[in-house]
């Protein structure tokens, strides 16, 4: 039985500084699944797992490499998670954040080529060339400056690019699932983002018009939460 055969209750632990994750993790559910999520960063607990098929880790401004009130209960989530087999995504923060839990501070740093920004392209590799409507290369958004640089053993990368490697990874043995890139934003909700990013943009050496020009050359919110959600774990 598929994830989208069953009720899907669906936990979404958001990290993000303006409570924005949730809503744009949540347009991308199916309309009869159950979700509720707990604004991390605000100081909201996090749940007991139990009773949820799937949790989702999201984005944030924060950098991984520090250590908020919330990072030893998050990470100590992640790892219960893993032993009771419930599949879990993280999307950014989220992806380093499973990957951090895991494997500690060393699977995690500063991006060597700065800042990535912008509707940018990554190619899919490994089991990612067999996730359905990903293509082999497309845009998505990216924005961040911390990255993954060790994935779990066992755990295979789905996609790749030239300013950060690990853009992608799945974990079929400890359910997890992880992207740098953000396919929670549509093409407006990401060139919305990067107009209040305006100055960050510019102190990096990127220019607004070009990076808002572009957008997603695929629905990246279907293929890859639709997968995480209907995948046989």
């Amino acid at each position: 039985m598929s994830g989208m055969d069953r009720q899907l209750r669906i936990l979404i632990l958001d990290y993000s500084v303006d409570r924005s994750e949730t809503d744009l993790f949540s347009q991308w559910f199916p309309r009869e699944a159950y979700w509720t999520s707990a604004f991390v960063h605000f100081g909201d607990p996090i749940p007991p797992p139990v009773g949820f098929t799937h949790v989702m880790h999201t984005g944030s401004s924060l950098s991984i490499r520090h250590d908020p009130d919330f990072m030893e209960g998050a990470q100590t989530f992640v790892r219960e998670c893993c032993e009771l087999g419930i599949p879990q995504m993280g999307v950014c923060y989220g992806h380093q954040l499973l990957c951090r839990s895991l494997l500690g501070r060393e699977a995690v740093e500063l991006c060597g080529n700065g800042l990535e920004i912008g509707w940018r392209q990554v190619r899919a590799v490994g089991p990612g060339l067999d996730i359905m409507g990903f293509p082999s290369e497309g845009r998505v958004l990216q924005s961040h400056l911390d990255r993954v640089v060790r994935i779990p053993n066992g755990a295979e990368l789905i996609a790749t690019g030239d300013h950060t490697e690990v853009q992608g990874f799945i974990d079929a043995k400890n359910r997890l699932m992880g992207t740098q890139f953000h396919p929670e934003f549509t093409r407006e909700q990401g060139n919305a983002l990067f107009r209040k990013s305006e100055e960050l943009l510019a102190q990096n050496g990127f220019h607004l018009p070009e990076v808002t020009s572009e957008g997603p050359s695929f629905s990246a919110g279907d293929v890859f939460f639709g997968h995480f959600l209907s995948r046989e774990w």
